[in-house]
């Protein structure tokens, strides 16, 4: 394989990126080649940018391109942009990302207006486009996505999937899972996070990943390795003492009373709220959160974690940390106050302690 030219990998789909050598880090900018419509997917830094232009102009001319996709805000995908844009020269180039990547990405003196995804109900369907945005928050960034090309069954699937390796195999072999471990482990914030992500995406229909490390994974290997991932500890469970205080505190909670304050108490066996020996009743959604904060005593549940639960048989449903708030707020109401803190930016906490 020529990792000198661009490389289709589906119909009118390219990778356009540059083999380092002895680089266990390899970075994929890719291209929807559509006309006058072209689409640029997370072009690189100024360290790949003559080998990434001299790819697309074997394809096209660069001022075809009228949208540049950025999946996060990291410099190994964003950097080349003000390049980028120089070269291609359009008013109405646009940089499709979500309106949380913004405040970041602008400080690369960026000049093209942005299609912000979240305003536009998650998808591009123009041009001969049908693109749709799915959203992976904290995975790693607080406004990522992916991308899913719905006419080639494609997924543009950022730093998801991807992988490091002493080795660089260009299409992901039946052992990937071993080189996207690491990568995972280390990049991803926490399990529950990126299940949460895992499960929107497991529901489409793909014949191909696209990340922006390590290999494309062509269809037989997404299912298995998507099973894989599931089962990955990361981010915060790589953490000793994090891990076996949460495992303890879950022990613990199998099979008695959690006493709160005011003569409040949860009753873990029946997973219902008393004050002596009332019960307090709640609404479904109230009693999936205290079941939930009650399992992870005096340990912060991020706000993500708790919707995941809420929602668990939506996986499309969108993140909203409002309908999270509200909620924690009525059963504020119901309990002594100041059991359930806020940590601010995160989630919350339940106390005892």
């Amino acid at each position: 394989m020529n990792f000198k030219e661009a490389i289709k990998i589906a119909d009118h789909i390219y990778w356009i990126g540059m083999y380092l050598e002895n680089d266990p880090f390899q970075c994929h900018p890719y291209l929807i080649e559509n006309g006058d419509a072209s689409v640029l997917v997370d072009p690189g830094s100024m360290l790949e940018f003559d080998a990434v232009v001299e790819k697309i102009n074997a394809l096209c001319a660069m001022s075809k391109i009228k949208y540049i996709i950025l999946h996060h805000q990291d410099p190994d995908l964003a950097a080349s942009v003000p390049a980028m844009e120089k070269l291609i020269d359009r008013e109405d180039l646009r940089i499709i990302t979500h309106s949380r990547m913004v405040p970041l990405i602008k400080h690369y003196l960026i000049r093209s207006e942005y299609y912000e995804i979240d305003r536009y109900a998650h998808r591009l369907q123009a041009d001969g486009l049908d693109l749709q945005f799915i959203t992976t928050p904290y995975c790693h960034s607080p406004g990522a996505f992916v991308t899913y090309e719905r006419k080639t069954k494609t997924l543009f699937s950022g730093d998801i999937f991807g992988g490091i390796g002493e080795s660089w195999d260009f299409y992901a072999e039946d052992d990937y899972f071993e080189r996207a471990r690491q990568f995972h482990a280390e990049y991803m914030p926490s399990r529950d996070i990126f299940n949460y992500a895992l499960k929107k995406i497991e529901v489409l229909d793909m014949t191909l990943i696209a990340p922006q490390h390590g290999s494309i994974i062509k269809k037989p290997q997404i299912s298995p390795l998507i099973e894989q991932m599931k089962a990955l500890e990361c981010g915060l469970y790589l953490e000793d003492g994090y891990r076996n205080e949460l495992l303890v505190s879950l022990s613990e909670s199998q099979s008695h009373t959690l006493y709160l304050k005011e003569g409040v108490y949860w009753d873990y066996d029946r997973r219902k709220l008393f004050w002596h020996d009332s019960e307090i009743v709640l609404k479904p959604k109230e009693r999936i959160v205290l079941t939930l904060l009650t399992s992870k005593v005096n340990h912060t549940v991020s706000s993500i974690e708790i919707f995941n639960h809420l929602y668990e048989d939506q996986p499309n449903r969108d993140f909203s940390s409002d309908a999270i708030t509200s909620l924690i707020k009525r059963i504020r109401q119901k309990i002594p106050q100041d059991t359930i803190k806020s940590c601010y930016g995160v989630g919350y906490i339940l106390e005892t302690k």
